[in-house]
């Protein structure tokens, strides 16, 4: 096995060490006891960041050439956007939510996709930078995905009258539905400015019909946003829409990886 799917590979089982440990944690209850459950995730930022740095050096440019590459560089900034969003809403339980969906998708990259041959072709800036934010728009969404399951989990619980182990580690429900907005709206931001930066590439009819799928996602998420921000549905549907929504940028994905 090449030395950067083996990193891949090694990343995905940290990941799922990580989901292991997690659960471990909460049914023993000794959550709160630890304040290493960082840990598992950094290692596995280590070796995705190695994986793609290798990558990088074959090709000379951002490794984004493929399916297998691109769930790779979106599961790379979810963690790295965990790191960066976790401390801040003290949602000490999102790497435990994050972990399975991460090692997931890594997963489907190793053993259900072709790493097929990079297309030759010069570095364009324009075109990195576009489709680096664009990817990095689409881990915001995967964290809301992942945040919106953890409200509809929280509000269970309270419907249920079920405080358990769990419900007392996650976040105050209030925290979770500002998290899932900002989510949003940072994922928005940076997908708008991926599309600006999309308007001086070549105008070609493949690259057009690949935008048209970025748009649909940027539509979606322009109208959750506003949906969102004039608190016309509850709270608790913002949760679905999020947790739900977030098929529409994984078919773009695949739409836009497509040759």
């Amino acid at each position: 096995m090449p030395l950067d799917r083996f990193l891949l590979l090694l990343s995905t089982l940290v990941f799922l060490g990580a989901v292991m440990h997690a659960y471990t944690a909460l049914k023993q209850g000794l959550w709160q006891e630890s304040r290493w459950h960082w840990v598992p995730m950094l290692v596995g930022l280590i070796l995705q960041s190695s994986f793609l740095y290798l990558r990088g050096q074959v090709h000379g440019r951002c490794p984004l050439t493929n399916l297998f590459e691109i769930l790779a560089f979106v599961c790379w900034s979810a963690v790295l956007l965990y790191f960066a969003i976790g401390p801040a809403y003290r949602l000490s339980l999102l790497g435990a939510f994050t972990a399975p969906v991460v090692a997931l998708m890594q997963a489907m990259a190793l053993f259900a996709l072709a790493d097929g041959p990079s297309p030759k072709a010069l570095p364009n800036p324009w075109l990195e930078l576009h489709a680096a934010l664009a990817l990095i728009s689409y881990a915001a969404y995967a964290l809301a995905c992942v945040t919106g399951a953890m409200y509809l989990v929280q509000a269970r619980l309270l419907k249920k009258h079920r405080i358990q182990t769990l419900f007392h580690q996650l976040p105050p429900i209030h925290d979770l539905g500002l998290a899932i907005r900002r989510l949003v709206t940072v994922g928005l931001i940076l997908l708008t400015v991926a599309l600006l930066c999309s308007l001086p590439l070549d105008s070609s009819h493949t690259a057009r019909s690949k935008l048209v799928s970025i748009w649909l996602v940027w539509a979606f998420y322009l109208a959750l946003s506003v949906v969102m921000w004039r608190h016309w549905v509850s709270t608790r549907h913002i949760a679905w829409m999020a947790v739900l929504g977030f098929i529409v940028p994984l078919v773009s994905l695949y739409l836009v990886s497509g040759k």
